[in-house]
């Protein structure tokens, strides 16, 4: 798991790039959920896009939701999440699902 510090240091180099995706243990055939992690990238990914495209409804959504995906002291970070509007938000990128391989049963 990471730290606070982590997490602060990860969110000002994934800017630009575009995140994984990654699949709850339970729901990846199904191709729909987030770790609580893959969601918070997608979630700074969106809001700095949004904030490139001066697109202020975006960014204050987007911002929101990784506020709210965010590891803070005493409160974890979710291990599945589903957001309609960040799944929808995803399709753009086109990017392939990760199975991590942590999550495999069979390993």
């Amino acid at each position: 798991m990471r730290s606070l510090d982590d997490h602060e240091a990860m969110e000002e180099s994934i800017m630009s790039k575009v995140p994984y995706v990654e699949r709850p243990l339970l729901w990846q055939g199904d191709g729909i959920g987030l770790t609580g992690e893959c969601a918070y990238l997608w979630a700074l990914f969106l809001a700095n896009e949004a904030d490139m495209a001066d697109d202020t409804f975006e960014y204050s959504k987007w911002k929101s939701m990784a506020d709210d995906l965010a590891p803070k002291q005493g409160k974890p970070t979710p291990a599945a999440v589903y957001y309609y509007d960040l799944e929808e938000a995803m399709k753009k990128y086109n990017v392939p699902e990760y199975v991590y391989p942590g999550s495999d049963p069979q390993e």
